[in-house]
């Protein structure tokens, strides 16, 4: 019931923020720095938006090294200029112009790039700025960078390998319905815009997985994340929309193949097995355990003799369009086998005896 008014991993995520911030207030309280402020600020700005252990240690490594760079940039100008008020303006202008730069360069600069400014004139812009006080904000950012990697990893983790298995099982939950969509419940010269946003969808998702699969990569305890396994996952799913797109063309701009993709056998067996064989694969990438069930791999022979059968004297265009619609159909069975045999799930070729 709490599930449906609630999001528990966020509920987690907030209380561990909080967590860590009364860990930083109390721990720089009993040793005596004053400034604890800057502390409890940090472990804000680096766990508030970042639910992630992955994400949360990719962007402590990126802000501390800002941090860092931020710290030596101002404490250079003290040693060399002092703190004159010339000093100060022509140090805080620069630094934003040269962090600035950089935060807009590549997409992992953009926090070391803007922790780094925001040091810089965190130190020059103090009432008395020192040398001191450069080191003493240095060791203040830096312990709350560590404070929120060290809670993140460490108390009730939430990590992002686990989620790429949930968003890879509903980017075939997607695949499946846009598939049914495109060629099971296809009208010819309909314009549909549910069509349009699953696509949309799709591609989102993709993306989606791509990020959790980069932060996954830094996840450096509790992660059995496998970068070439993913890729080979993502190559599959990848694969699929682009094969069922150009079938849905197919049978758009051949008005027979329509029909015989929702009325003939042999292509509603195809159909079929399809839909069965994608809920096979979204159950076991969920569930995250050793299949018990298989996938079956039609012969595209049937669909084949129906096609050559019912389409008669066909255009060179619609020549095309046929051979392209069974090449994309055999390019979407091959993705839907290597993805099976990525995740040990058994298949069942046709003309072959099945499995027990």
């Amino acid at each position: 019931m709490l599930n449906r008014f609630i999001d528990i991993e966020r509920l987690i995520h907030s209380t561990k923020t909080a967590i860590a911030c009364v860990i930083g207030i109390f721990l720089f309280n009993l040793i005596g720095i004053p400034a604890a402020q800057w502390i409890v600020i940090t472990v804000i700005v680096v766990m508030c938006a970042q639910i992630y252990v992955g994400s949360v240690m990719q962007k402590s490594y990126l802000r501390f090294l800002g941090t860092l760079i931020g710290c030596l940039f101002a404490a250079f100008t003290l040693t060399v200029a002092g703190s004159s008020k010339l000093a100060i303006m022509v140090t805080v202008t620069l630094s934003s112009f040269v962090f600035s730069y950089i935060a807009t360069g590549r997409e992992n600069l953009t926090y070391t790039g803007t922790l780094g400014a925001v040091t810089t004139a965190i130190i020059m812009l103090n009432v008395q700025p020192t040398l001191f006080v450069a080191t003493q904000r240095f060791l203040e950012i830096s312990a709350g960078i560590l404070i929120a990697a060290i809670v993140s990893q460490f108390i009730l983790p939430i990590h992002a390998s686990t989620h790429l298995r949930r968003a890879q099982a509903k980017t075939l939950e997607q695949l499946r319905d846009y598939y049914i969509r495109s060629m099971i419940n296809h009208q010819p010269g309909e314009q549909d815009q549910d069509y349009q946003e699953l696509d949309e969808n799709i591609v989102k998702s993709l993306l989606k997985q791509r990020q959790l699969a980069k932060e996954s990569r830094s996840e450096p305890l509790g992660s059995d994340f496998d970068p070439t396994h993913f890729m080979q996952s993502l190559y599959c799913e990848r694969e699929m929309p682009r094969a069922i797109t150009f079938m849905h063309n197919a049978i758009s701009h051949v008005k027979k193949a329509a029909v015989i993709f929702h009325q003939m056998p042999g292509s509603h067996q195809f159909n079929e097995t399809i839909i069965q064989s994608l809920n096979t694969l979204i159950a076991v990438i969920a569930a995250e355990e050793a299949p018990q069930d298989h996938i079956h791999i039609p012969s595209l022979e049937p669909l084949k003799e129906e096609l050559q059968k019912h389409i008669e004297a066909p255009t060179r265009e619609e020549l095309i369009y046929v051979d392209g619609l069974l090449f994309c159909a055999e390019v979407l069975l091959n993705s839907l086998a290597r993805l099976a045999a990525l995740y040990h799930v058994n298949i069942y070729e046709a003309g072959n005896q099945a499995p027990a």
